[in-house]
């Protein structure tokens, strides 16, 4: 009879308290060539929105050439990453000529794509139930 009012707390308690895992997740962005602007960066949860329709997004104001961005109370589950380094605070990705970068740039596992983007496979990390990081070099084309 005991285990049964032990069970019917924890349902309760879970009727009033949030009881979803939750986890933080914090991305380091290193090799920032300078401290100029912003960078933006974006979460994605899938692959039909990488790299284009993030999850959620924050834009930081560059303060050093290593910065951490903190993503709180994420569901655990898969995801990427996305970096730009928005030197000149357009909120865009400034191309050359054929479409080449700018602007610094990077992604989580620090993949790469062939003449683009990667894709969300080669991008895409398990975040767990609790706190966890990741690092994302930026790359330079100019």
């Amino acid at each position: 009879m005991k285990h049964a009012g032990v069970h019917f707390l924890v349902f309760v308690a879970c009727g009033f308290i949030t009881c979803s895992a939750q986890s933080n997740l914090t991305v380091t962005v290193q090799n920032l060539k300078n401290i100029k602007g912003d960078i933006l960066v974006g979460l994605y949860d899938n692959a039909s929105n990488f790299p284009r329709k993030v999850a959620t997004g924050q834009v930081i104001k560059i303060t050093e050439q290593e910065m951490r961005v903190t993503f709180p109370d994420i569901k655990p589950g898969n995801y990427a990453v996305s970096v730009l380094h928005d030197e000149n605070q357009n909120k865009d990705m400034d191309q050359g000529r054929l479409g080449i970068p700018k602007e610094g740039y990077g992604f989580s596992n620090n993949a790469t794509g062939f003449i683009g983007p990667p894709t969300f496979k080669k991008a895409r990390f398990h975040v767990p139930d609790g706190d966890s990081s990741i690092t994302i070099k930026m790359k330079y084309l100019k």
